[in-house]
Order: C-alpha cells, then sequence, then structure tokens
C-alpha cells in the first residue's frame, strides 16, 4: 500500500495537517513547488504543474505510482474521529492512523473491492454498531484504489470522486466504507489545494453533467444552504 498526499500551495502548512498523521507519506507535487516542499519532505512525487483538479490529478496519481494499492489522502485531513461509543474519540497519532488505513486496505483487497475508504462526516450519533460499514456509497477526503481497472474522469475538477465511486458501483455494486472512522479535513474552503479551480459556475457544470451521465443513480438534494450528492445505486 502507498499514501500519497497530492498538495498544492500548502507547503508551509502541510506538516501541521495530513504530513503529521502520515508522515512516511509520498507528497506529490507540481513541478513549479519542488523547491517549497522539498524544505518540508524529501519523499516528493512530482506532477507537470499543467496537471490541475480532482480528475487530473488523482488519475496522474494512478498511472504514475507502481503499488497495486495506493491511498490518496486530501493535504488538509488533520485528524481521525472513532465514532464507536456515545462520544467520538479524536485520534493524532500517526501510528494508529495508519494502522486504520491499512487495515481497511487488506480488507478491501480481501473482498474483491476497487475502492474504499472512511466515513465523511463524524456523526456518532447516526453510527450503528450492528452497521459497521457501508457498501454502496462514495468516499472523498481518502480514496483507496486497488488495481487499476477504473479510471477517472479528467473532465471533472471538483467532483471526481463520486463519479470514480459511482463507476465502482455500477460495475461491482460495491464501494467499501468503513463508518467506524472519520478523517476531518475542509472540503470546498481555504487557500491552496484545489481553490483555484472552484466557482459557483464550476460547481453547477459539474453537477449537471454529472446528473446527465448517471441519471437515476445520482440525487442532488438541496439542504440548509448546501447541496448533496446522494448515490441511489441498490445492492
Amino acid at each position: 500500500m502507498k499514501i500519497v498526499i497530492p498538495s498544492k500551495g500548502r507547503a508551509s502548512v502541510l506538516q501541521e495537517k495530513a504530513l503529521r498523521l502520515f508522515p512516511d507519506a509520498v507528497v506529490c507535487v507540481g513541478d513549479d513547488e519542488v523547491e517549497a516542499y522539498a524544505k518540508v519532505t524529501g519523499n516528493l512525487l512530482v506532477h507537470p504543474a499543467g496537471v490541475v483538479g480532482i480528475g487530473p490529478l488523482r488519475q496522474w496519481v494512478m498511472d504514475n505510482v507502481a503499488d497495486p494499492v495506493v491511498v490518496m489522502v486530501d493535504d488538509d485531513v488533520t485528524h481521525v474521529y472513532s465514532q464507536v461509543g456515545f462520544h467520538k474519540r479524536r485520534i493524532e497519532d500517526a501510528d494508529t492512523a495508519r494502522a486504520i488505513v491499512e487495515r481497511l486496505a487488506i480488507m478491501a483487497v480481501d473482498a474483491g473491492v476497487r475502492v474504499f475508504g472512511f466515513q465523511q462526516a463524524a456523526r456518532p450519533l447516526t453510527y450503528a454498531n450492528f452497521r459497521p460499514f457501508s457498501i454502496n456509497t462514495w468516499v472523498g477526503g481518502i480514496v483507496g484504489v486497488v488495481g487499476r481497472e477504473l479510471r477517472y474522469d479528467t473532465s471533472l475538477l471538483l467532483r471526481a470522486d463520486i463519479d470514480f465511486c459511482l463507476q465502482s458501483l455500477m460495475l461491482d455494486r460495491f464501494v467499501l466504507v468503513d463508518g467506524r472512522y472519520s478523517f476531518i479535513h475542509t472540503r470546498f474552503a481555504g487557500s491552496g489545494g484545489n481553490a483555484r479551480q472552484r466557482s459557483a459556475d464550476r460547481h453547477e457544470q459539474e453537477i449537471k453533467y454529472l446528473r446527465r451521465k448517471w441519471g437515476p443513480y445520482l440525487d442532488v438534494v438541496q439542504a440548509k444552504g448546501t447541496t448533496r450528492l446522494v448515490v441511489r445505486v441498490k445492492r
């Protein structure tokens, strides 16, 4: 298993965020930022600066990392919550974080799953002890990929993860999501990262594209000023 942290414009804070949780990870950066990131880590994977956006960057990583299991971690991930019990428990220990990811990767390989990840929101009150795993939703923040049969849609700069998971769900009816843990990061906020690609127009354009592409298998729900994309692929 190879853990990769794609990062852009966050060399000054990376050690306080994803690299603190995964200090042995490969940090994937553009060739225009090598000097800045080399001061933070010597474990760099360098891509052409023109490779930008979620879809193109994730596919570039998959094409350039030889390990059959690659786990891509957003650079603004800061900690992980355990949701087992009445109160969520914050985990910041690097060895524990890696062990959590490694164990799910082993399960995914054993189960023949192509995509795996974790609960995206820490909500202990909605966690069900009798249903610790989900198998028909999508993952983001931390995305594990087994094999290279699936490819990212490189036209999607913002919403590529849900499209990738839908591909897996339509082929295998199975994306392995561990509901016991939630890795916390700030989505669609802050400078650096994918901020330059974000805009209201781009969000709307990609959501319309996904609705045309996936039809009844994807619902777009507006709630409290937030747009939620809900997968409707039955097992």
